[in-house]
């Protein structure tokens, strides 16, 4: 009786990697091999990857829009939460894995899939991701990270690889490996990787334009919120895709947008990346400006916390948690005052706010103003400053009668 195939679902991306990996698993597990890719903005050639995945074995190749459960439901939550990490990151690629797993998961029930793959190094977040979500999602199934436990040990090797299989990759020599989605574009490795060494712009932004090459033109631009979520730019509504592939275009003509960080991964590895993030950089401005309006200052304190524990959970893999789905409640709560828009003038690098505006703003001109006292906030001062100033009035008598010298 012939010995059952495995059923092995691989995250596919087309890359020398992954196309390595369908033969590799095909023979090392006798496995009938289904390829999984995905659109979250990186625009790939579906027809173009299906025919590549059989002719390099697999039985069964799916591919899925997911731009815009990505830009909603994933890129959204966390500019809703300000969610960031080590201060700068906006979370691009640790945005996208979730999404991916979870709809591999789906297809895997679907399927009656044996095991899931990846070609994720064993030196970087991204296993993490795929394989915390799969832990949760479908506990039972195997994960194959092959690059724990292959003998190739880099490029050359896999390249041989495919050609002993009879499968020719074009060997592009690459100056550093990339990851796009709608979110962001991130450049790490390669000519980047020392952190000590300047690197020419226009050798490295595609999303984001340098200085030089900007226009003196200024740009306005107004985004509309609802409950935290944006939903329109410059009075138009916009699907969630489209709005942020929109301004991604907009500040990334502007200049605005690009970060070059050193972060710590997981495993306690620095790595220098390039990312450009310039629809979501003018996202997270202006949602930080809406909270400023709307909310008091304890309750932005709270979400300042929780919102860097947000950006956390999303770098380290634990999106799929019962932390992150709290986190998220508390989010959701409190951003429905979250409600107006934000206006930018834009140019030459630089983001200028114009206005803020929200039915629920805590703003009040009256009592701001320097021209007027309606609500009689100078007579009721007199009073507060001495009840506020107490404790430390009762801790100046009690040192002036120990003769503790005061400090001037």
């Amino acid at each position: 009786m012939a010995q059952q195939k495995n059923k092995i679902l691989l995250a596919f991306s087309g890359g020398l990697d992954t196309s390595a990996l369908i033969p590799w698993l095909k023979e090392t597990y006798n496995a009938e091999v289904t390829a999984y890719c995905s659109d979250l903005g990186n625009s790939p050639n579906g027809e173009a990857l299906k025919k590549w995945a059989h002719q390099l074995g697999a039985v069964h190749f799916i591919f899925e829009d997911l731009k815009e459960d990505f830009a909603k439901r994933f890129a959204f939550a966390a500019v809703r939460a300000g969610a960031t990490y080590q201060d700068d990151y906006l979370l691009g690629t640790s945005l996208g894995r979730p999404l991916i797993a979870e709809r591999m998961a789906y297809h895997a029930q679907q399927l009656g899939i044996t095991a899931l793959s990846h070609g994720c190094t064993g030196k970087g977040n991204d296993q993490l991701r795929f394989e915390r979500s799969w832990a949760y999602l479908v506990p039972d199934l195997e994960i194959i990270a092959p690059w724990r436990i292959w003998n190739f040990k880099g490029r050359s090797d896999l390249l041989a690889y495919l050609k002993e299989k009879g499968f020719d990759l074009p060997a592009k020599e690459k100056v550093f490996s990339e990851d796009v989605n709608l979110f962001h574009r991130s450049c790490e490795g390669g000519i980047l990787e020392d952190p000590g060494q300047d690197f020419d712009p226009k050798q490295i932004y595609h999303w984001v334009k340098p200085l030089s090459e900007i226009s003196a033109d200024s740009m306005t631009v107004e985004i509309g919120f609802t409950n935290g979520f944006p939903t329109s730019i410059n009075n138009k509504n916009l699907s969630s895709a489209t709005l942020l592939s929109h301004l991604n275009q907009i500040a990334g003509e502007a200049g605005i947008g690009v970060q070059d960080l050193v972060e710590e991964r997981a495993n306690g590895i620095k790595s220098r990346g390039i990312y450009e993030t310039p629809g979501g950089t003018l996202l997270h401005a202006a949602v930080r400006a809406l909270k400023h309006l709307c909310w008091d200052r304890t309750l932005l304190s709270t979400a300042r916390t929780l919102g860097q524990q947000y950006g956390e959970c999303v770098y380290d893999g634990f999106w799929h948690t019962d932390l992150r789905q709290c986190l998220e409640a508390f989010f959701e709560k409190a951003s429905k005052t979250l409600t107006g828009s934000v206006t930018f003038k834009l140019e030459k690098g630089q983001m200028r706010f114009v206005s803020r505006k929200s039915p629920f703003s805590l703003y009040d001109m009256d009592s701001v103003t320097f021209e007027a006292d309606q609500g009689g906030i100078h007579h009721l001062a007199e009073g507060y400053c001495k009840i506020i100033a107490l404790k430390q009035r009762q801790a100046g008598l009690r040192d002036r009668l120990n003769h503790k010298p005061m400090e001037f």
